[in-house]
Parts: C-alpha cells; sequence; structure tokens
C-alpha cells in the first residue's frame, strides 16, 4: 500500500498531486490558437529586413507544404542559407505543416490536382478508401504531384506577401508608439 493511500485509509492527510497534474489541460484548439500566436509574434520580432522575413517564411511554408517526408526543417533551412533569406522565419513558416494541418493540404492538393488534370475526385477517394490509404494514395500521386506543386505555390506566394505587410505594420506601429511615448515626456 502507498503512502498516500493507507493515509487516506487512516484519515491522515491526503499527499498533494503535482501542480501539473491539477492543472486541466486546456482545449486543444485554445493550445492551437496559442502556439499560432506565438509563432506569429516570434516571426514580427525577428531582427532582419521585411523582405528577408518574408522570403525565409515562405521558403519555410513552400518546404512545409511539399511532402518531404520529415527532413523539411533542414531543406528549409539549407535553401534559406543559398538564397539568403531568414533562417528562423524559414523554420517558423514550415510550422504551417502539422498534424492539424496536414490532412487539409493532403486533401486540397488532391481536390486541385483531380481538377488540373480532369480526374474525378470521388473515385480517387473511393480507390484509397477501397485499397487502403498507401496503396490508393500510390495510383494518385501523379494527381496529387500536380495538386501540391499548385497549393505550394499558392501558400507560397500568399505567405510572402503577407508575412512581409504584417511585419512592416508591426514595425510601423511600434515605431509610432515610440514616438507617441517620446512626445509625452517631453
Amino acid at each position: 500500500m502507498t503512502l498516500s493511500a493507507r493515509s487516506r485509509q487512516d484519515g491522515g492527510p491526503e499527499r498533494k498531486q503535482p501542480a501539473r497534474a491539477r492543472v486541466r489541460q486546456k482545449p486543444l484548439l485554445d493550445r492551437l490558437k496559442r502556439r499560432a500566436r506565438l509563432t506569429y509574434l516570434k516571426m514580427l520580432r525577428i531582427d532582419d529586413p521585411p523582405e528577408r522575413i518574408a522570403k525565409g517564411a515562405a521558403i519555410g511554408v513552400a518546404v512545409g507544404v511539399l511532402p518531404t517526408f520529415g527532413i523539411g526543417v533542414i531543406f528549409s533551412l539549407a535553401i534559406a542559407y543559398f538564397l539568403k533569406a531568414n533562417k528562423a522565419a524559414s523554420v517558423l513558416g514550415g510550422l504551417i505543416m502539422n498534424p492539424v494541418t496536414s490532412p487539409f493540404f493532403f486533401v486540397l492538393s488532391i481536390f486541385t490536382g483531380s481538377f488540373l488534370l480532369h480526374e474525378d475526385y470521388h473515385t480517387i477517394y473511393a480507390r484509397m478508401m477501397e485499397n487502403g490509404f498507401l496503396n490508393g494514395a500510390e495510383s494518385a500521386t501523379l494527381v496529387f504531384m500536380a495538386g501540391n506543386i499548385v497549393v505550394t505555390a499558392a501558400t507560397t506566394i500568399a505567405s510572402y506577401y503577407i508575412v512581409r505587410n504584417l511585419v512592416i505594420r508591426h514595425r510601423r506601429r511600434k515605431e509610432e508608439k515610440r514616438l507617441r511615448k517620446a512626445s509625452h515626456r517631453k
């Protein structure tokens, strides 16, 4: 019998649980929002020109959306190094691909590829369900890759402009705030 079980049996004081065990875990959506916000703030606070930060983020997003099978971070760092982009932003941009967003990009790539190659999306999906995911995916590889190239290009271009504009706007607000504080001190 453990000490806490004996204490409860004897009516003695119970052993307190560690703080981690007592804290109720937040819902998944709240944790995802928090992680996205922290990544966003880290990206904004990188000390580099906005174009380099945006280029790094776009590289990370591109490598994250492409099927790199777990070595995307290495690819994004290497590409960022050769293209003189911000390496930290490339790693942060690569976080777009995670277990939550992977199914979305997978389905979007197959849907886009089936549209481009005039394949029936439902037939591809049925093959995957009938033959098992991997066997069905094998027959849909061309469709997936065609769609994935388009999805990657679109998300890469969009992420470059979005990140660049966010960094510029963040720095402008920060500078305005600094100037307001300086004018109030005088």
